[in-house]
This record gives C-alpha cells, sequence and structure tokens, in this order.
C-alpha cells in the first residue's frame, strides 16, 4: 500500500497537515467574509429574461456580476476539486417568477456563506477567482483554470499519515446528524406555519379593520366615532403582526435554512462517499481476487509461463490500485469525520435561534395586548360618557 496508515485516535495533527497540504493557500483560518448577494433583474425580449446578482465580498473589497449558471459553473468545480467535503445544494432553477426571484436570492447568498467559510474551501484560489474576476469571460476563465486540476486527496502528500478506517464511527455519525436534520426539518416547519398563521391574522385583522371603517362611516344607524377606535385599534394589531411574520421569516425561518442547507450537505457528502470511493475500493479488491485466481489456474494448469508472468504483472498492478484506493478510501472518512464536527459546529447556533423563535412570539403577543387593552380601556370611556 502506497503511502502512510496510521491508528491514532487523534486526527487534530493529521487535518491540520491536510488543510496546509490542500487548501490553495497558506493553511491559514478562514476570516469570515461578508458577502452580499443583491438581485439585479434584467428582461430582454417579451418572454425571455434573466437576472444577474450583484456580489460583493468585503474580504476581497470587490464586487463582481454573476447569473445562475455561473454559481452552477461554480458547484460542479467545488465538488469535483473536493469531492470529500461539504458542498451545499444551490437552490433550485425556477422559472422567473418574480414571487420566487427573493428566495432564490437568499439561497445563494446562504450558499456563498457557507462556502466562504468552510476552513478548507474558503482559502483556495477557486473561490477568490469567482469572487474577484471582473472579466466578461469569467467563466470560460474559471474553467480554464481549475477544469484539469487534480482533486484533493491527489495534492496530498506523501508523507501525510492517515488513520485507519474507522467505519463505525463514520456510521454513528451519520445517524446522528441524519437525526438532527430530520429534528430541525421538523422545528423549521413549525417556524413556517407559525409565518403563514401570522400573515393570515394579520389579513384578517386589516379586512376588521376596513369593515369598521365603513360601518364608523355610516352615520345613519351609529354615531360618527363609534367605531373609530376600534378601527385603529385592529389597524395597529395587524401591522404587529404582519412584522412578526416578516421577522420570522426573514431572521428565524432563513437561520433554519442555513442549518439545513449545512445537514443536507452533510448528508450528501455521506452518500458521495458511500456510494463513490467504498464502492470502488470493493470493486478494485474483487478485480484483484479475479486476477490471483486466474494466475493460480495457469500455474495448476500448466498455462505458458508468458501468460502467467502477464497475470502477475497485472495483478502486482492491480495491488497498487487498491493499496491508492485504501489510502483515498481512509482519507476520505478522515474528511467526513472533519466535515461532520464543522456541522456540529453549525449546530450549536440552535439555541439561540429557537430563543429567537421565543423572543419575537413573546414580543408580538405583549404589543398585540397592549393594543387590545386600548381598544377596550377607550371603548369603555367612551360608553360612560
Amino acid at each position: 500500500m502506497s503511502g502512510k496508515l496510521s491508528s491514532s485516535n487523534d486526527s487534530t495533527a493529521i487535518a491540520d497537515a491536510m488543510s496546509k497540504t490542500n487548501a490553495s493557500g497558506s493553511g491559514s483560518k478562514v476570516n469570515p467574509d461578508v458577502i452580499l448577494v443583491t438581485l439585479v433583474p434584467e428582461k430582454k425580449g417579451l418572454f425571455l429574461k434573466h437576472s444577474e446578482y450583484e456580489i460583493s465580498s468585503r474580504n476581497y473589497k470587490c464586487s463582481v456580476a454573476r447569473r445562475y449558471n455561473d454559481f452552477v459553473n461554480l458547484h460542479n468545480l467545488l465538488v469535483t476539486r473536493f469531492p470529500y467535503r461539504m458542498i451545499p445544494r444551490l437552490p433550485p432553477k425556477q422559472l422567473m417568477l418574480d414571487s420566487l426571484l427573493e428566495e432564490r436570492r437568499r439561497g445563494l447568498q446562504r450558499w456563498l456563506k457557507i462556502v466562504s467559510r468552510h476552513p478548507v474551501i474558503g482559502t483556495g484560489s477557486l473561490l477568490r477567482n469567482f469572487l474577484t474576476d471582473t472579466s466578461a469571460e469569467h467563466q470560460d476563465h474559471l474553467r480554464e483554470l481549475f477544469n484539469s486540476e487534480p482533486d484533493e486527496f491527489s495534492t496530498l502528500s506523501e508523507e501525510v499519515e492517515l488513520p485507519l478506517e474507522d467505519q463505525g464511527r463514520l456510521a454513528s455519525n451519520r445517524e446522528i446528524m441524519r437525526t438532527m436534520l430530520n429534528a430541525v426539518t421538523r422545528l423549521k416547519k413549525f417556524v413556517d406555519q407559525q409565518v403563514a398563521r401570522s400573515s393570515s391574522q394579520a389579513k384578517d385583522m386589516e379586512d376588521i379593520s376596513s369593515i369598521l371603517k365603513f360601518l364608523g362611516s355610516s352615520d345613519r344607524v351609529f354615531a360618527f366615532d363609534t367605531f373609530a377606535d376600534m378601527t385603529k385599534g385592529f389597524h395597529e394589531v395587524a401591522k404587529i403582526t404582519e412584522n412578526s411574520a416578516m421577522t420570522l421569516e426573514s431572521a428565524i425561518s432563513e437561520r433554519f435554512n442555513m442549518l439545513l442547507d449545512v445537514l443536507t450537505a452533510h448528508s450528501d457528502l455521506c452518500d458521495r462517499v458511500e456510494k463513490g470511493i467504498v464502492t470502488e475500493h470493493q470493486r478494485a479488491l474483487t478485480k484483484m481476487l479475479t486476477l490471483n485466481k486466474q494466475k493460480m489456474k495457469g500455474v495448476i494448469r500448466g498455462t505458458a509461463a508468458d501468460n502467467v508472468a502477464a497475470l502477475h504483472e497485472k495483478e502486482i498492478a492491480q495491488t497498487g490500485v487498491v493499496g491508492t484506493l485504501g489510502r483515498r478510501s481512509a482519507f476520505s472518512l478522515q474528511c467526513v469525520l472533519q466535515e461532520t464536527s464543522l456541522a456540529q459546529e453549525y449546530l450549536q447556533a440552535l439555541p439561540s435561534i429557537i430563543l429567537a423563535f421565543c423572543n419575537e412570539q413573546n414580543q408580538c403577543n405583549t404589543h398585540s395586548a397592549d393594543t387590545w387593552k386600548e381598544i377596550l380601556n377607550a371603548e369603555a370611556k367612551r360608553l360612560s360618557q
């Protein structure tokens, strides 16, 4: 087997060596970037139109214009260059409906934020080029520069020791993260339902306010000021509830989306490793055993020496392939363990997200209760006169 394998449980030194070897930079920690994605709609013709996004980076002090296809190109290059890292899914390429453009813009901004904060990917020249190339042919430049680059494992120094494969630990962590994904998905669903309820309630309160305003204008039946305070009060409750729905959607729900993007990326990574390198490793082992059997049969049957020698050479070559795949497999599993730790760091934000949800609900209920009291007090005062 080429390279070295280590049975050490402490992977800190290994992780540092891997990061320094593969970060395409200095190997230093990522300085968290502030990236903003702004929608710049552009229409062409009566039916065909596309949208551009202005992307600004605080770290690079640069703004560039990108289209959705540019993000797809970057995503594909990242998966090829870093196949054993968490690469979030891009938001889907939906029909250009105005109601979905903002949703996609937020998704692209989250995607870039996660990628730019990754300790390996975030320091690489691939992302830097995407955020700084202002030329009109930036997509072609990106492909020319990075299409032929080897993946992360291929740039790993032979001197870096890798731990023996720990598939049991990987399976355990994968199950934990799958549980986390299901839990966060359910929490996000409840938040979305609360947004829908608050939006519906705001509309109902505004409709009631409009009806009361109309009734108050019918001075043939009621005194002019009969519904004035109630009209104003229901309108205030509508504003409070609507603002709460907007806060839940733009802040709380968006933070849940960030966690879901990371956890889904982790799940995709585990599937990619399992279906890719592990399957490839097993296939290579099977081929080596087949060559070994053919060689043994040739020896027993007295096949020509040249044929036996050729089979022997193929077996030796296949042994090298298995050795390389074994080292690649160990590398991929080590990466998955690192990515699991990274995903768990993101999960540490969950308590504060839930507390922010509780705080928003409390403020909305408190302000609404105060407004209801004002309506009741005003009505009691009017009736007593």
